[in-house]
């Protein structure tokens, strides 16, 4: 096994191989395992790009587009766990489902009103006797959802169509809307002439399954893309935010009551069956994105008699006492709590006794700026109101985050007076054995902040 840490030296070893490949055999394959959001769909078309750029001509068969869909996931299950593979007319029984929930908001696809019409839909196909325990199944089913799981996929339908590029045939494409978590029809025909490699990406491009259908082929080229923890769980959330209907709280604890585990069982030991194993944890561009970006000024005060001395200046309009917790990994550069933060904040409502868990949140790379303006951007992961749909506590978060392969970084104690200095707006940051911060908050009062200025610096 060939362990590289960069993107270009992983292509070009790849591109080595398939080259060996094509001395002796007319078409190559090249399978790209890995975590979910360890960058296999970058990779696969940066190795596209490589290929194209060598004079070959590359083809990429992403596995998630063989997804079964929620209406296939949800019943299949149903059927090996509750009837043990008896139910008779999967077929329609699976059409019948997909034409109910199809447009339905992804939170409740199976809820309690559309199990009603999902029961009216196959009284003729499912024995009335058999109809509670499918309906419970059901329930029960959509509440231990995994999207991780090989269940997921028709990987033999997937192996299917790559023989058929390798014998020169053509397919016709296949479509997965993650908005309506179905597949969805496709025009597009994929001629196997055309191609001289076929990449295939997926979580579980090196499963049992797709290895003994094609894995002992002397024309396949194996690789395993893994990532640093943070990474792995910062793209996940991140990425299903802006291509998925499911909320982030959603996400985040489908994360870590399913998606780990099937990493860690099921996808991480594959990584044994590749010829390269790539580190590929999280680039410059990708901590440079948000959804928001904040837009603040700052002054350090250097001397607490000066922030007492404008705090008694100022009318206090908000006192809140915050504990923000940061999480860390093994293999991050030292700079990470300042340019890939991942912080849980707790509140405060006794004056800092107890703390109660509030929000998850990721901050990246500043911007470059010469006007000390700092620009900055954030993801939301777990808003405030919702942690309790994720967590029950602050134990149950960290339990989850060391499980996960985190470090518990440090844990930092702010108070955050709001303040009201002759109508302009301030915000003073207090951390405790640290740094005294205070925000200058638009509008500007140039008279009032040259007064402020004076009394901190």
């Amino acid at each position: 096994m060939i362990v590289v840490h960069h993107v270009d030296k992983w292509g070009y070893c790849n591109l080595d191989l398939v080259e060996e490949v094509l001395e002796k055999e007319k078409k190559a394959i090249v399978l790209i395992a890995g975590a979910s959001s360890s960058g296999k769909s970058f990779c696969a078309d940066y190795l596209a790009t490589m290929l194209k750029h060598n004079g070959h001509h590359a083809v990429t068969i992403s596995l998630d587009k063989y997804n079964v869909g929620l209406s296939g996931i949800i019943p299949n299950k149903v059927n090996a766990n509750y009837f043990s593979g008896g139910l008779k007319d999967m077929k329609t029984i699976r059409k019948r489902i997909k034409d109910i929930i199809y447009d339905v908001p992804f939170d409740k696809k199976y809820a309690p009103e559309v199990l009603d019409r999902i029961a009216d839909s196959l009284s003729d196909v499912i024995d009335p006797s058999c109809m509670p325990t499918f309906l419970k199944g059901l329930k029960e089913e959509w509440a231990k959802l995994n999207f991780d799981e090989t269940t997921v996929y028709d990987l033999k339908e997937a192996c299917r169509d790559i023989k058929k590029l390798c014998q020169g045939k053509r397919i016709r494409a296949k479509e997965y809307s993650k908005i309506v978590s179905e597949r969805v029809p496709s025009d597009l025909i994929i001629d196997g002439k055309d191609y001289d490699c076929i990449i295939v990406e997926g979580i579980y491009a090196l499963d049992k399954t797709v290895l003994r259908e094609l894995g002992k082929a002397k024309n396949v080229v194996k690789d395993f893309i893994a990532g640093n923890a943070k990474s792995l769980f910062l793209r996940r959330i991140i990425r299903d935010s802006k291509i998925s209907s499911a909320s982030n709280a959603f996400t985040t604890k489908l994360y870590f009551t399913s998606i780990l585990k099937s990493y860690q069982e099921t996808i991480f030991p594959s990584r044994l069956e590749s010829d390269i194993l790539l580190y590929n944890d999280m680039a410059f561009s990708e901590i440079r994105a948000g959804d928001l970006y904040t837009t603040k000024e700052e002054i350090h005060i250097l001397d607490e008699r000066k922030a007492k001395k404008l705090l008694s200046a100022c009318q206090v309009e908000s006192l809140a006492y915050q504990k923000d917790t940061y999480f860390t990994c093994p293999g991050e550069k030292n700079d990470s709590l300042v340019s890939n933060v991942l912080r849980l904040r707790s509140l405060s409502e006794d004056g800092g006794k107890t703390y109660r868990p509030s929000s998850l949140v990721h901050k990246g790379k500043t911007k470059l700026r010469k006007d000390g303006k700092i620009i900055r951007p954030i993801n939301i992961l777990v808003r405030e109101g919702e942690f309790d749909k994720v967590w029950q506590g602050e134990s149950d978060c960290l339990k989850d985050f060391l499980s996960a392969g985190f470090y518990i970084g440090p844990v930092k104690y702010k108070r955050k007076y709001r303040l009201d200095y002759k109508g302009q707006k301030l915000v003073l940051n207090w951390i405790e054995g640290e740094d005294i911060i205070l925000e200058l908050n638009k509008p500007y009062r140039k008279d009032v902040l040259h007064e402020v200025k004076k009394l901190v610096q």
